[in-house]
């Protein structure tokens, strides 16, 4: 047994550590509460929509109803509308003689592109995550040939341009013009892009209307076999995401 006096300091430094481990107990607690607030939280917030999303059909159904219900109310679609200015020579040559006739007509020429959704077909895949769109390719309607009468140039002297004539060379430029407009590559890559987009913003536009927000995916396929049942030419496919809303 030792005789050394002892530390006056000794008790006095044990309750300082006690409290210290009381305050890291306390701040330990706190923190794990937040995290369960945070957690519980989270489950309930964003819980149901992502279970929906990876383990059920969300509002799948729902939005492919209405989806189909908005494309029969439109029935027609325009996706593009092309402009064409430019100034046609016509004429009118004689045996020996040469010409007899030329007509300079100044032109606007207009024409659309429309997709018939009338035709569409809206259907959900097998997994429920996604919208399927079927819809026939664009094609050209409604041209319009104006021409500008103020502007235009004539030399019929020897053979006057007659009504008919007249008619004739529209019709002509009109044709022409219309195959080569409804023809284009670069007409039609534009009108499904434009079409792709626009099912793309209805299928945003009808998911927010749902209490649950997006919760699938849309897929835009090009099947020319819906306006032509008896050919079946390559589906062309775009893909779509639409990330969760919640």
């Amino acid at each position: 047994m030792n005789n050394y006096p002892p530390n006056p300091n000794y008790d006095e430094q044990r309750p300082p550590r006690k409290r210290r481990l009381g305050l890291r107990r306390l701040f330990r607690g706190l923190f794990l509460l937040i995290v369960c607030f945070a957690i519980a939280f989270v489950a309930v917030r964003f819980g149901p929509s992502l279970y929906r999303r990876f383990f059920g059909n969300g509002n799948t159904t729902w939005i492919s109803q209405r989806f189909g219900e908005e494309l029969k109310e439109k029935n027609e679609l325009v996706v593009l509308e092309t402009t064409i200015t430019g100034e046609e020579t016509a004429q009118q040559n004689a045996w020996l003689i040469g010409t007899v006739q030329e007509v300079s007509m100044p032109y606007v020429f207009s024409m659309s592109f429309v997709v018939d959704l009338s035709l569409a077909d809206v259907s959900v895949n097998e997994a429920g995550d996604t919208i399927i769109v079927r819809l026939p390719s664009p094609v050209a309607r409604y041209p319009k040939l104006t021409v500008d009468e103020s502007k235009m140039k004539k030399s019929d002297l020897l053979y006057p341009l007659t009504p008919e004539r007249y008619a004739e060379i529209k019709n002509e430029i009109e044709q022409r013009l219309t195959e080569e407009s409804a023809t284009k590559q670069e007409n039609l890559d534009a009108a499904w892009k434009t079409a792709v987009r626009n099912m793309e913003n209805l299928f945003k536009t009808i998911a927010e209307r749902s209490e649950q927000g997006v919760t699938c995916d849309i897929q835009v396929i090009r099947d020319d076999r819906l306006a032509n049942p008896t050919h079946a030419p390559a589906e062309e496919t775009t893909q779509v995401e639409a990330a969760d809303a919640a």
